[in-house]
């Protein structure tokens, strides 16, 4: 099983073609992201909303609900890998071997270990940090 990263699906989503036809490649049933992922993507969707409605978004309001749905809607045609209580331990133990990664992150490599997925990013810098992790870099 392989499991986006928020970078990577971020451009999937946007139909980076690149992105996209890579993808495309692995197996619908084998694709994941991880439950922190949803939460980052939400997240910003909902800064967009935030942002349209006070005036600071490039896009308009109705447009930043349409993107916030769309999400929604993709989000419910793929597997979404839990936080699980061993990913949590997972999380523990690398902050006791001083694993220095963003929280976020360090949530995303634990779910992957647990669910033993190969996650897909562009974040080297982090993810090369975590032992045990499956990871491949799409540039």
């Amino acid at each position: 099983m392989i499991a986006f990263d928020t970078d990577v699906l971020t451009e999937i989503l946007l139909d980076n073609r690149a992105f996209v036809d890579r993808a495309a490649c692995v197996p619908q049933g084998q694709q994941a992201i991880p439950i922190v992922v949803v939460e980052e993507i939400l997240r910003g969707r909902l800064n967009v909303i935030r942002r349209a409605e006070a005036g600071k978004a490039p896009v308009s309001i109705a447009r930043a609900y349409e993107l916030f749905r769309r999400s929604l809607a993709d989000f419910a045609r793929i597997t979404v890998l839990p936080y699980t209580p061993q990913a949590e331990s997972l999380v523990e133990h690398r902050r006791q071997q001083k694993v220095r990664v963003a929280t976020h992150d360090l949530r995303i490599a634990a779910i992957c270990v647990d669910h033993s997925a190969t996650l897909i990013s562009r974040n080297r810098r982090d993810f090369d940090r975590v032992p045990r992790l499956s990871v491949e870099y799409w540039d």
